[in-house]
């Protein structure tokens, strides 16, 4: 069959090579100059356990990302060696619990025990590993920590160094023989042509695409927008929010032994870093300051900065994540221009407020994955960085169940 994917992000391109993989002919269609180029790596690269998501009362969520996370490496390694994925997996998660968290420690507490418990007998059940580390994997509290009235744990979640995921990825796109890639074509909407479809392009003088048997749309800011065009809306609501972190190249040479560890700052508008040594960059993330804007409508707009804000977003952002990392202090004095950059992208999820609110949809990040919208037409919500594998192959799957 003919399928054509929309959006080249971590989604997409694994869709496409489920579908390849099968012996079907696959034109993917993204809007930019490469593959993977905004939100599949411009993100921490945290392969979420749900330890963050101690708000969700039904711990869904949790429940959710536990199984994402578990058949995250097994799904990629069906394109990247064994050795290759091992190479890009980070140091375990510090979860530090600040005096102002939104969550009693008591919470958290029960809600790490929770997590602990449920990952161990998933992966019991289901006869993987969780990234290949041997178990029982479990939180343990640590009794020293550097930040001023809080409460630490040592957890086994960990991050993969996204740009090396996505250079494993666009190797094996490119590699595939029944894989065709079309660079900036924005998709304006989708039409139904008898039993096929058809792709409209948003430029006027632009060609369309198709006929295609099976139409997966995984584009990620513009998802939504392009379904309503295609005259399938989805329910709300929906909160819109652009979000960067800074990442610092040269990162021994700046801090020298002084590296944090990986840590998140639980719960609420907190943030996190992770260090990659695969090519010596910190990833540092203070949401009072990377939080640049969110909107409930279904408006998209990137912001923009000038070199001179960029230079203070960076230099603020280290001074947030000081009160969990204090290390991260002395990168705020440095002399300009920075050895940094921002890397930033959307974040859309179901809610109405942010997560300061503790009511927020946001703190319940289960209800995603592939969606059947009409006979072979597709959309696939991505939720988090880590649920892309499993809701690719998920939709490959179930659409060709149809056929």
């Amino acid at each position: 069959m003919q399928v054509v994917v929309i959006g080249a992000g971590l989604t997409g391109c694994l869709t496409a090579l489920g579908f390849a993989d099968r012996g079907h002919q696959v034109t993917i269609l993204e809007r930019a100059g490469r593959l993977l180029s905004r939100a599949s790596t411009a993100n921490e690269g945290k392969v979420h356990l749900g330890y963050v998501f101690g708000a969700d009362p039904h711990f869904h969520t949790a429940e959710r990302l536990i199984d994402d996370a578990i058949l995250f490496r097994p799904i990629l390694e069906r394109w990247i060696s064994a050795a290759e994925f091992a190479a890009v997996v980070c140091d375990p998660f510090v979860y530090v619990v600040p005096a102002n968290s939104g969550l009693p420690l008591d919470v958290i507490r029960c809600h790490f025990a929770r997590v602990d418990a449920r990952l161990n007998a998933r992966m019991d059940e289901l006869g993987l590993r969780y990234l290949g580390q041997p178990g029982p994997l479990d939180s343990r509290p640590l009794p020293d920590c550097d930040s001023a009235g809080a409460t630490a744990f040592l957890t086994p979640e960990r991050a993969v160094w996204p740009q090396g995921i996505s250079a494993l990825v666009t190797r094996a796109i490119e590699l595939h023989p029944r894989i065709e890639v079309r660079f900036m074509a924005e998709v304006a909407r989708v039409v139904e042509a008898g039993e096929m479809w058809h792709v409209d392009l948003a430029r006027p003088d632009a060609k369309g695409d198709g006929p295609f048997d099976i139409v997966v749309n995984s584009a990620w800011a513009d998802r939504r927008n392009i379904d309503r065009r295609s005259g399938y809306p989805s329910a709300g609501p929906w909160f819109t929010r652009y979000k960067f972190g800074v990442v610092l190249h040269h990162a021994s040479h700046h801090l020298a032994d002084a590296i944090p560890p990986n840590i998140t700052a639980t719960s609420g508008p907190f943030g996190d870093c992770v260090y990659y040594p695969m090519n010596d960059s910190l990833y540092s993330s203070w949401y009072p300051v990377g939080m640049c804007s969110s909107t409930t409508a279904d408006t998209l707009e990137r912001p923009s900065f000038s070199h001179a804000q960029m230079q203070s977003l960076m230099r603020k952002t280290w001074q947030g994540c000081a009160s969990f990392a204090p290390a991260l202090g002395r990168l705020a004095a440095l002399d300009s221009p920075l050895p940094a950059e921002l890397l930033g992208d959307f974040i859309i999820a179901k809610g109405r407020s942010d997560i300061d609110d503790p009511a927020s949809g946001l703190h319940q990040r289960s209800d995603h994955g592939p969606v059947r919208l009409a006979c072979g037409y597709w959309s696939i919500e991505t939720g988090k960085y880590v649920s892309a594998p499993r809701g690719a192959m998920q939709c490959v799957s179930e659409c060709l169940e149809e056929f």
